[in-house]
Order: C-alpha cells, then sequence, then structure tokens
C-alpha cells in the first residue's frame, strides 16, 4: 500500500453530486496538485456538473457518471477506472455506490468519508470528520481528506479559491443573448436566481418581489431573472412583480455551459443556497449576495460561497435552535427568513467595486 505523496503517481478524485458541492472541492485539485505536481489527478464528477470543471488546469482528465447514487453504471465505470490503473482514490462525497466504486476497481489506496458503519469495508483509510457540525467551510473539509494520502497537507492552509472556466464561446453566446435581451446592453448585469432544490431555507417569494421591485427602478441595471426550464414559472412571477420595467427580463433553461458564460459577464448575482450562488462566487463576479438559512446544516460557516469577488452573506439574524433541518412551526422563530431585508440586500448589491 503507498504510505506517502511519493509513492503515489495516479489518483483518482470522486465528487458526482451537486453543482456547489462540486465547486467547492476545486480548492482541494490545487492542493493536491501543488503537492504531487508529477502525478496524474483525474476526477469522476456528474455528466450534468462536468462544464464547472472543464477546463480545470490541475485535473488531467475528467470521467462522467449519472450521480452519486446512480448504480446503473457502476459496472461499466468499474472496468473503466481498473483500466486506468489508480494507486490511490479520495472520495469526497458518500455514497453506497461510490463506495464499492473504488474497491472494486482494484485502487489500493482508498480515502473517503466515514459516515456510514460499512465505510470501512470499502475505505482503508476511512475519515470521521462530523461535517454536519459545520465548523468549517466545505473546501476545507474536502481539503481535510488529502492528508490521508500522506502528502502533508499545513493545517493552517489558506483554502486556495474556486476555480471555474467560462468557455470562450458560451461567453460570447451569452453576450449576444444579453444585446438582444434588453434595450441598452451596456448597463450593468445584475442576475436574480430566485429557485432551489430545496437542500435548505429559500427567501419568501415576497422577499424575491420586493428585490427585483427595487432593482427595476435603478436605471443603471439590466437584471436577468433566471432558472431552470422547470423554474420558469417561478421565474415569471418574480419578473412580473417588476411591473413591465424594461431593464427585467427572464432568462431560463439555459444548459448549464451557458448558464456560466451568461454568469461571467454579470457585475452581481443574488441567489439562495444553491448552485449558481457558488459558480458566481468561483468566476469572480464582483458582487455575490448568498441568501442562507440560520440553520447549522445550511448555515454559511460550511456551504458559504467561496471566491474572489465581494462576497456577502445574508441570513436572519436569530439564535436558530435547528440542528440539520429547520423545525417549522415548533420553532420560536418560524418564518424567520422573512428577517432579511430587500432593500439591504438590493443597497449592497448595486454598490458596484
Amino acid at each position: 500500500m503507498p504510505g506517502s505523496g511519493k509513492n503515489i503517481r495516479r489518483v483518482l478524485l470522486v465528487r458526482n453530486d451537486r453543482l456547489g458541492d462540486l465547486v467547492l472541492t476545486t480548492p482541494s485539485f490545487r492542493v493536491l496538485r501543488t503537492a504531487l505536481p508529477e502525478a496524474k489527478i483525474d476526477l469522476l464528477c456528474s455528466t450534468y456538473a462536468e462544464p464547472v470543471v472543464r477546463g480545470n488546469p490541475c485535473i488531467d482528465s475528467i470521467i462522467t457518471d449519472r450521480g452519486a447514487h446512480d448504480r446503473s453504471d457502476i459496472r461499466e465505470l468499474t472496468a473503466e477506472i481498473r483500466a486506468r490503473g489508480y494507486d490511490a482514490a479520495v472520495v469526497f462525497v458518500h455514497s453506497r455506490k461510490n463506495a464499492m466504486l473504488v474497491r472494486a476497481a482494484g485502487i489500493t489506496l482508498r480515502v473517503g468519508p466515514w459516515v456510514k458503519l460499512y465505510a470501512p469495508l470499502f475505505f482503508n483509510r476511512p475519515v470521521r470528520q462530523g461535517r454536519s457540525r459545520g465548523q468549517k467551510n466545505e473546501a476545507g473539509y474536502n481539503i481535510d481528506l488529502l492528508a490521508k494520502l500522506g502528502i502533508g497537507i499545513p493545517v493552517s492552509a489558506k483554502i486556495p479559491s474556486p476555480e471555474i472556466i467560462a468557455d470562450e464561446l458560451a461567453v460570447e453566446r451569452a453576450s449576444t443573448m444579453i444585446a438582444e435581451t434588453f434595450d441598452d446592453p451596456a448597463k450593468c448585469l445584475v442576475v436574480l436566481h430566485p429557485g432551489m432544490g430545496g437542500s435548505a431555507l429559500n427567501w419568501p417569494l415576497d422577499s424575491w418581489f420586493e428585490l427585483v421591485s427595487i432593482l427595476a427602478g435603478n436605471s443603471s441595471v439590466n437584471v436577468a431573472v433566471t432558472g431552470s426550464a422547470s423554474e420558469r414559472e417561478l421565474v415569471e412571477q418574480v419578473v412580473g412583480a417588476a411591473g413591465g420595467e424594461s431593464n427585467v427580463r427572464a432568462i431560463c433553461g439555459l444548459g448549464l455551459e451557458e448558464y456560466i458564460g451568461l454568469l461571467s459577464l454579470a457585475k452581481a448575482v443574488v441567489a439562495p443556497s444553491t448552485g449558481p450562488v457558488h459558480l458566481a462566487a468561483a468566476l469572480g463576479v464582483p458582487r455575490v449576495a448568498g441568501i442562507y438559512s440560520p440553520v447549522l446544516a445550511h448555515h454559511p460557516m460550511r456551504w458559504g460561497p467561496l471566491g474572489s469577488g465581494e462576497i456577502c452573506t445574508f441570513l436572519p439574524e436569530v439564535t436558530c435552535p435547528a440542528r440539520l433541518e429547520c423545525l417549522g412551526s415548533k420553532c420560536p422563530e418560524y418564518e424567520c427568513m422573512k428577517g432579511i431585508g430587500a432593500e439591504k440586500v438590493a443597497k449592497w448589491v448595486v454598490s458596484f467595486p
């Protein structure tokens, strides 16, 4: 078994879940590349999320799959990974599929989170981290796993900024779309993304309505309200709250590559704790506002976006008793998300550097 980084020649990294999670794993790629400059470093990620890491200078090649919990492709993946001859693997997101995969592929050194009791059956270097306690950013927890490769990660090491490279042609297409969508495309672009998958609490719809109404009255900005194809109704509701102002428009159903291109053109982005807020921060958007829940498992201390621009996470000023999920009407601070003021968010967003 390889005992230190000096013996590692080829590493497989596994992060095949959601967009934001993958973005917050990219700092570990930089740390690993710095520690092992001559090693071959490959990544397994989901097909959907692949544009996030396309062109990442720290990754040599990318394998894609159907996601961390879809085992329908495990036989083909096992054969491909075995053929590549990895001598080490780091699994950043636990799933039974991922645990089975790295062992079945014959990888000698297998690092992964000790989340389930069976983890040591698959990982010969399992790591207990207690991520649900939210004591550091997800990117920090990911970097901590690398120490089990024996490469000496300094505990006090600064977390590198996430890295995303926008495709040049996608940026050009996004620029053309903006020119065709707004009367004056030269105005500063503000992107609002009100939707999310429900993994945390979102801002109430009325708060999104208030924010878009305020921004609609700002003659120096164009406001693109974005969402997936399935979020079109929500997006159109938010746009409707602007009262027909020509500087507020809906943009729905873009592919991820095109959406990254659009975000790269923004001066500011507002989104809840979901993929787009992490994409925007990693792209270096000058102003990124994240709308966050005070629940411990949702808190920005763990899930806050990282990047080179100005980032502000807004959350209710309450003492939240919940650890893993909102207690709902049982909580004395129920509906606390209403406490995040739209005027405060709007004022910060348009204060461009």
